[in-house]
């Protein structure tokens, strides 16, 4: 039966849901999260929960986990041994460890010997990721760029950068783009040197309270070149230009 299901499937696809049905989830990049599915108010006998996941919409459908609910939890297993998605003892699909290629859209099912879905729950899962780099131009500082981006890519319009618990100091400017929110740091020009400055705490804050803190250290310099050196410097795709650009 089971094989029988899954071509189901594989062949229909995931049933059709309304927006409103389907949740949407966060995770971080490393990070595990658990997705709930409810069991049916009735155990018949014979009734298959199972978990399913498409990668990228119109994409084949991967069967991720599968038992019979009547059976003691003690019978519910992994379909790979060295898997990272663990059935739970209350049928949630466990995701430890997540990465990029696990983003996507997953739900769960339990279907009757009539092969009908009597209960299904859907989950639509994107991964943030946050990362640093330097930018240099020539004769020009050393910028510091810190990025948050999200995959599979959507604009992500609710990114708000912080120093500490206040707005970021100094010569910051602000990218947006599908997929990714980047700010870009330099040096405030004329700070004194003083030894032993604390390195400063930048953090992406994130949909669903998810945030990403980045240390940087920030030389003084004497004279700060146009900020256009720095921006030529940029190579990252689908980034727009700061809407508070000025000619």
């Amino acid at each position: 039966m089971a094989v029988v299901v899954f071509l189901l499937l594989f062949l229909c696809g995931l049933p059709q849901a309304a927006a409103d049905s389907i949740q949407t989830i966060y995770v971080a990049s490393g990070e595990s999260v658990e997705m709930p599915c409810p069991s049916p108010p009735s155990l018949l006998g014979g009734q298959l929960l199972t978990w399913f996941r498409s990668p990228v919409p119109g994409s084949s459908t991967i069967l991720v986990a599968q038992v019979q609910v009547d059976r003691p939890v003690s019978d519910l297993g992994k379909p790979e041994p060295d898997s990272r998605f663990k059935l739970l003892g209350n049928y949630s699909l466990l995701l430890e460890g997540s990465r990029d290629e696990d983003a996507g859209r997953y739900w769960c099912t339990v279907m009757d010997q009539n092969h009908k879905y009597q209960n299904w729950r859907v989950y639509d899962v994107s991964v943030l990721k946050g990362s640093q780099f330097s930018v240099t131009s020539p004769d020009g500082p050393s910028c510091s760029a810190l990025l948050c981006s999200v995959v599979p890519a959507r604009r992500l319009d609710s990114v708000t950068w912080q120093e500490g618990r206040n707005p970021v100091r100094g010569h910051a400017q602000y990218f947006w783009g599908e997929g990714a929110a980047l700010l870009l740091v330099c040096p405030t020009e004329g700070v004194p040197e003083t030894r032993g400055r604390r390195p400063r705490n930048i953090r992406c804050l994130m949909p669903q309270n998810k945030r990403f803190s980045f240390s940087l250290a920030e030389p003084s310099i004497p004279h700060f070149k146009p900020e256009v050196q720095v921006y030529e410097n940029i190579h990252l795709a689908r980034l727009s230009p700061p809407t508070h650009k000025t000619t």
